[in-house]
């Protein structure tokens, strides 16, 4: 997937704009530009991230946080172990060091440590564009939350132009820009999912952000420990979208472990490179739904199983 990158030095986005490239404006400090284009889905790829921000639009409340780090830390970066039309199924890497790293390393994509990626100071992060403006400064961990500072909810309109502006600090200063999407409706009741059979997701679309598009996760061992999940991801917002029976059946033969859910999320994404890698901002509106497995009980306590039936510790009954 194409992704764009930005050079938010001043001159070159005056110029840009000077092209007809969109509206400009200036944040209060008057040093950037704020770009209000027609904005593309440019996520980062997974084996470029280092940071990531959200805007998420929640059940009763709007909050912003995210962080950026010195580098990617590899044994994040999933593997593709099969792929079919927008949707992969990723499974996660093992990594070995001889002799083991320690406790400020990991274990890098050559066999040899490296020193664990850190938090970067960011300076100051702005928002605008929400129905407040927001100003944050790292916290000790050198992450960035709205924390004490109550948003209005909804705290942006659907289809408003939203850009994050940093500083600059660890990291030069750069912009991302997003666009407000609509709440997500998806109907209330688990989602079914048998051996060979696709699994048909529906939602309400929306037309009030033309830049969202929609992003499945459909993970089915979380609490067993196994770092595999199908992904589906650039989905057109039409309300219905069926997630390969091929992949759904080998993300099976994985394994399983209790509460297997399905995330959903409407969202706006955008990335720029930075000297560390690459950071990404998403607006989004995201929805859980249970995901039923025939033969598998979920518990969190013994008095959850059938009669005879114990509780493990991957929250499965036996």
């Amino acid at each position: 997937m194409a992704r764009r990158t930005r050079d938010t030095k001043l001159p070159l986005l005056l110029a840009l704009c000077a092209l007809g490239c969109g509206a400009a404006t200036e944040s209060d400090d008057g040093l950037h530009p704020v770009i209000l284009n027609d904005l593309t889905y440019a996520p980062c790829d997974a084996s470029q991230r280092v940071g990531q921000f959200t805007v998420e639009l929640g059940d009763g409340y709007t909050a912003v946080q995210g962080r950026a780090l010195s580098g990617v830390v590899p044994a994040n970066v999933r593997k593709v172990e099969a792929e079919e039309g927008q949707c992969r199924l990723l499974l996660g890497r093992t990594l070995f060091c001889e002799p083991a790293c320690g406790a400020s390393q990991t274990c890098g994509e050559d066999g040899a440590c490296i020193p664990y990626p850190t938090a970067q100071n960011l300076g100051t992060v702005r928002v605008m564009g929400l129905k407040a403006d927001l100003s944050m400064s790292p916290n000790s961990a050198r992450f960035y939350s709205n924390g004490a500072t109550t948003l209005p909810h909804p705290g942006f309109d659907a289809g408003a132009d939203i850009s994050l502006v940093t500083s600059g600090a660890d990291l030069p200063s750069f912009t991302l820009q997003g666009q407000g999407v609509a709440a997500l409706e998806v109907p209330e009741e688990a989602i079914t999912l048998e051996r060979g059979q696709p699994v048909t997701v529906s939602w309400t679309p929306s037309t009030a952000s033309e830049a969202a598009r929609l992003h499945v996760v459909v993970d089915l061992a979380h609490h067993g420990g196994i770092a595999a999940s199908v992904e589906c991801d650039d989905l057109e917002d039409t309300g219905r979208f069926d997630i390969p029976a091929s992949l759904l059946s080998k993300l099976l033969d994985e394994g399983v472990a209790g509460f297997p859910k399905l995330t959903l999320s409407r969202r706006s994404a955008d990335s720029t490179d930075t000297s560390a890698g690459c950071v990404e901002l998403l607006v989004l509106s995201q929805v859980e739904r249970e995901v039923l497995i025939p033969g598998l009980v979920s518990c969190s306590t013994d008095a959850d199983c059938p009669a005879g039936k114990t509780c493990r510790t991957d929250l499965t009954c036996q």
